[in-house]
């Protein structure tokens, strides 16, 4: 082996080293034990849902009221999984859905009111230290830091970790405080 081989492979693994301290870090702080967090995580599981659920809702104080296709495109995941996540959390009384003004065959998806307060409250808390990071960047930084996660991401659904992006075991909507 090269003397070039081994400085790159020992600089890889302290660069994996400090890569897997900072996402337990990250995960940690996203997992949080607030009052915020675990309001909505009893909420969701006193209706009978899970963790994968808790995306969606994300995604809701994100973007605002949507179709459910957007919401999968925002997602990254299919209509039909998508459908049935918000036709569950419907069910248990977290969103509501209603015609598109514009097309009445079109039903748009809102975050119910009775819980809109508590689940705003959880999603920014967790949000925010993104956003704040994303704003420090310029935006070079941000094209290489989003590449980065883009591979990372993409690696892990290509090994099977992620179970191909469509909700499945190892999906961050699978972790119980995302």
């Amino acid at each position: 082996m090269s003397e070039d081989r081994i400085v790159t492979d020992a600089s890889i693994d302290a660069d994996m080293e400090t890569m897997v301290q900072l996402m337990v870090r990250t995960m940690r702080g996203m997992k949080g034990g607030h009052a915020d967090a675990e309001e909505v995580i009893r909420r969701v599981k006193a209706a009978g849902l899970g963790p994968r659920h808790v995306p969606v809702l994300v995604q809701l104080v994100l973007h605002g009221p949507a179709p459910v296709g957007v919401l999968a495109r925002h997602m990254a995941l299919s209509p039909a999984t998508v459908s049935q996540l918000v036709g569950e959390l419907q069910r248990g009384g977290f969103v509501e859905r209603r015609p598109d003004d514009r097309d009445r065959r079109r039903m748009i998806v809102s975050l119910a009111e009775a819980h809109r307060a508590a689940i705003e409250r959880f999603a920014w808390r967790r949000l925010r230290p993104l956003r704040t990071t994303l704003e420090s960047l310029t935006p070079t930084e941000r094209r290489h830091f989003l590449h980065g996660w883009r591979t990372l991401a993409g690696n892990m659904e290509r090994s099977g970790l992620h179970a191909g992006g469509d909700g499945g075991p190892g999906c961050p909507g699978d972790h119980p405080h995302l």
